[in-house]
């Protein structure tokens, strides 16, 4: 009779355990099963004109805003950069010389539909800092009204300058990814996203003109596709489509990197998807991933672009926002409101020359800074300090 029931007992936790393993099994093939994976298309049927692939791939482009609050102290400079927000965008807001300020920065750029279910592609440098991000989806029907989202970041990749935005969305209509590698020279090419931001859903095209374009900005290199299909500040996340109406490159459109008539730049997406895939697959890993370390001055800058310097008769270079205290700068000598001309002997143009320059620099060496200081060069010497590790992921 014992024996019975300890039988018994024995069939049932077996059965039991055999449950729960079906169980777990389904539930690891299901959330295999649901892994984010990139539609995929290779060429197939006859290539599409450009009126085609602007009906079937316009709406898989959206157009991106996004704000940051800038907040200002003490700003009693000789210069008056208060007024101005750094990079594409502009600022407002109410302050006095010397008193304290707020305003809203604001920006504009594209982005690239991935799934039905709101996963967005963009560069990172659309959305870095950004406090808000909107997105506008365009209607299918021509004579609809856009739908408009605030987006949330799922993860970003400074040294890929690529980032993925959610919006909370279904039966979007996702893009289709080609194979970038196989480009050839002539083919043509067009793009669609939002120029200036204030053209959504702008469709223009060309060639591809090259690819494996070496390009450098904000110390991050790509081997870039060039078309000269005209791309403007605002396109920047927006698509580069083949032929067949397949997305090959993510538009690369930072002021200065298109800076002639003719020469556009795309981030090919070969170059991306594996990481794309990974950054809503597997969020963390790609956190740890995109850890890397910077050499930081402890300044906050901005441009003294050519337009800026002649409207206010200063050099061009860097400006110098605020000095961290106890840091590199600070005990070189930097103040607020210098205008950074040269360093370590080469010419500053902008933050990404001063970028490059100071990534070619050993700690612990001691190079010669100019500075513009109230339209006096002052020069000063400053120690390169340790690089800091820095978490690309905003």
């Amino acid at each position: 009779m014992r024996t019975s029931r300890r039988f018994r007992r024995l069939v049932a936790l077996t059965a039991a355990f055999a449950l729960l393993v079906t169980a777990c099994l389904a539930v690891t093939a299901q959330a295999a099963e649901s892994k984010f994976t990139l539609i995929e298309n290779g060429e197939s049927g006859e290539p599409l004109s450009v009126r085609e692939i602007a009906k079937d791939c316009r709406t898989s482009v959206v157009a991106i805003e996004t704000e940051t609050k800038v907040v200002e102290n003490g700003y009693d400079n000789y210069y008056p950069f208060g007024m101005f927000g750094y990079g594409y965008g502009y600022g407002y807001g109410n302050g006095n010389r010397g008193g304290s300020r707020e305003y809203t920065q604001t920006g504009a750029g594209s982005g690239i539909i991935l799934s039905e279910d709101g996963y967005i592609l963009t560069n990172n440098h659309v959305i870095s800092g950004a406090d808000k991000i909107t997105v506008y989806v365009m209607p299918e029907d021509e004579d609809g009204e856009e739908t408009t989202y605030e987006a949330t970041l799922i993860g970003s990749s400074e040294s890929h300058d690529i980032a993925v935005l959610k919006i909370d969305a279904t039966g979007l209509n996702a893009a289709s990814f080609g194979d970038s590698d196989g480009l050839e020279l002539g083919e043509p090419a067009v793009v669609i996203g939002n120029p200036m931001g204030k053209v959504h859903g702008s469709v223009t095209a060309g060639i591809i003109s090259a690819t494996e374009q070496e390009l450098t900005i904000d110390d991050v290199t790509i081997n870039a596709i060039q078309t000269d299909a005209a791309i403007n500040p605002g396109n920047s996340g927006g698509a580069l489509f083949d032929e067949y109406g397949n997305v090959v490159g993510v538009v690369y459109a930072k002021s200065s990197s298109v800076s002639i008539e003719g020469i556009g730049y795309a981030i090919p997406v070969n170059n991306v998807k594996e990481l794309v895939a990974q950054m809503i697959n597997d969020p963390e890993s790609v956190q740890a991933q995109t850890k890397g370390s910077q050499i930081m001055l402890g300044i906050t800058i901005q441009n003294v672009t050519e337009e800026l310097s002649k409207r206010y008769s200063m050099p061009v270079g860097v400006y110098v926002n605020e000095v961290s205290s106890m840091s590199a700068a600070e005990r070189a000598g930097v103040q607020k409101g210098d205008i950074i001309v040269e360093f370590a002997g080469e010419t500053v143009t902008d933050a990404d020359s001063l970028n490059a320059i100071k990534a070619q620099q050993t700690p612990g060496d001691t190079v010669t800074m100019k500075v513009d200081r109230n339209g006096t060069e002052v020069e000063l010497k400053i120690v390169i300090p340790q690089p800091t590790e820095v978490d690309t992921e905003k």
